[in-house]
């Protein structure tokens, strides 16, 4: 990472940080409990559509094979299938354009480098009176004799 995108990176870290803070701490005890072993897929194991607990208003892209997901208290991390770097990079400017598209996503930062990291709000009501805040982002999987890649989201509420 050069000496610029350091700087962004902070930047979207701390956007991010400061919209789980902004006062979500009554969203319900359900909410901090995550999401119950029986529900999570076993990693590696591979299947479309979206996980258990996964919020509606956070859509997923069509397709995509997801290989896992981890949610505590109100953090979410799903990571998807193993690619090529043509494959994720196809898959996070779809996401990012379905995002887009949808119209109840503002992107914060300036879109810069399509290696860095994404990051997005959700300007749309949500029951619970909290907001999303979303990170989409990409890299190589070390020691991977294929190299290949990974695409992951987080998101925080």
């Amino acid at each position: 990472m050069n000496r610029y995108g350091t700087k962004r990176w902070l930047g979207l870290m701390a956007a991010a940080g400061l919209g789980a803070l902004t006062g979500c701490a009554s969203v319900g005890r359900e909410a901090a409990v995550g999401t119950p072993m029986e529900d999570r897929p076993i990693v590696g194991a591979g299947f479309v559509g979206q996980p258990a607990g996964w919020p509606d208003a956070v859509p997923l892209p069509e397709g995509a094979e997801i290989d896992g997901h981890r949610c505590a208290n109100r953090y979410c991390t799903l990571w998807f299938g193993l690619m090529t770097l043509d494959e994720a990079m196809v898959l996070k400017r779809r996401y990012i354009k379905l995002l887009k598209d949808s119209g109840k996503w503002e992107q914060l930062g300036s879109p810069g480098d399509p290696y860095e990291p994404e990051a997005f709000r959700y300007t749309g009501a949500v029951e619970s009176g909290c907001g999303y805040t979303l990170e989409i982002k990409q890299g190589s999987v070390p020691n991977d004799y294929y190299h290949r890649w990974r695409v992951t989201t987080s998101m925080t509420w």
